[in-house]
């Protein structure tokens, strides 16, 4: 799999339980963000690698699976910190 363009794809990094309360879902970080790798980046990013660790808003990208792993492919301004 790889991103195209200006986008990335990172596989989010497992969390805890979340708290649901009726049909709302809290996330864990009460910042609303999620710790994710990147996988690939698309040949019009620069400012982040693979491999390098980033948070990102937890409602950021479109989220899909693979063999039972978690991805989400998001545009580089859905991106909050490289770490």
């Amino acid at each position: 799999m790889r991103a195209i363009e200006n986008r990335v794809l990172v596989q989010v990094q497992k969390t805890g339980p979340t708290e649901k309360i009726g049909a709302f879902v809290l996330p864990d970080d009460p910042n609303g963000l999620e710790t994710a790798t990147v996988i690939s980046v698309g040949d019009k990013v620069d400012s982040v690698k693979e491999g390098e660790t980033v948070y990102l808003y937890a409602n950021a990208g479109k989220e899909f699976s693979k063999d039972g792993q978690k991805y989400k492919v998001v545009s580089l301004s859905e991106i909050v910190v490289v770490l």
